[in-house]
């Protein structure tokens, strides 16, 4: 009988161990969402304005994670985001909260409560679960698979940021390149596109061009901020977006997931072909962008 006490006196003072200073966080939840690695990854990084991220590792064994800190009133909450692909189109996400200054308050008082700090994480991540859900179904990704870009000549002016931002190059000057190359009577050869000259997962920075195809010829106007260039014939992965420009990065992540997928050697820097103006507004589900990834032979 003693040696039974004591076993059980043992397993109580390690599960208490544990509980209050080993457990990973003073809340857990778990979502299942139907979005790739990199398209929750991005949503997670952006949704909240008051959520600032402070560390993340990208797709390390087919796992995400990325750590932000929430402050609430006098207290600052930790989140740690473990985002796990389960496939191409299926991702589990684990998020462990602490509140930084009364954890171990938290976690004594949930032994018979629901403390204010459960109450105001559960809020949060409902919401957070709520707005991802509501932005898969705003947003429509289709892999067309292998295809060909024709060689163009193209204007274009140059942007450099965060890639969450990228459609602020082509709001600025969309009307701007249009209306000069109307002036010098110089024909535009297609719709506008954005061309990825650098992409830093780790930062999410980009380098990019936002552009116009136009038919050359000796009298292109020469503006200091518009530039000129051309695009060799190539072999392309593709995709076709459905939805607010603001997030047709999400089709980038579609694609490498299918090359990695399809054993398919690709370059990740990506040409963007957009087929609406969204100065003009409406309703942005129905926009349509072509995503390109050129293939490396």
């Amino acid at each position: 009988m003693k040696k039974v006490i004591a076993i059980v006196f043992i397993a109580l003072i390690a599960a208490a161990g544990w509980y209050f200073f080993l457990k990973p966080g003073d809340f857990t939840a778990r979502i299942k969402a139907k979005g790739n690695l990199g398209t929750i990854e991005q949503f997670t990084k952006n949704w909240n304005d008051n959520i600032v991220t402070t560390a993340s590792v990208l797709e390390k064994n087919n796992r995400t994670q990325i750590d932000q800190k929430y402050l609430i009133q006098d207290s600052v909450h930790l989140y740690n985001w473990n985002i796990k692909r389960i496939n191409d189109t299926v991702s589990e996400i684990k998020v462990h909260v602490t509140d930084s200054a009364y954890s171990l308050q938290n976690r004594l008082q949930g032994l018979w409560q629901q403390t204010s700090f459960e109450k105001s994480v559960r809020q949060t991540i409902l919401n957070y679960n709520e707005t991802l859900q509501q932005h898969l179904k705003d947003i429509t990704i289709t892999i067309d698979g292998i295809t060909t870009l024709p060689a163009k000549h193209y204007a274009y002016t140059q942007y450099e940021g965060l890639q969450a931002y990228k459609v602020t190059g082509m709001m600025k000057d969309i009307t701007y390149l249009q209306n000069t190359m109307a002036v010098s009577n110089t024909t535009l050869d297609g719709p506008p596109f954005v061309k990825i000259t650098y992409w830093n997962r780790e930062t999410d920075s980009i380098k990019y061009q936002f552009g116009f195809p136009i038919i050359p010829t000796d009298s292109l106007p020469q503006v200091a901020d518009i530039q000129y260039g051309n695009t060799k014939y190539q072999k392309v992965l593709k995709a076709t977006y459905n939805g607010n420009y603001l997030t047709s990065d999400r089709a980038w992540y579609a694609l490498l997931n299918y090359a990695k997928t399809n054993n398919i050697k690709i370059d990740p820097r990506p040409t963007e072909v957009f087929y609406n103006n969204p100065n003009m507004g409406g309703d942005a589900s129905n926009w349509k962008a072509e995503i390109y990834m050129p293939i490396i032979n």
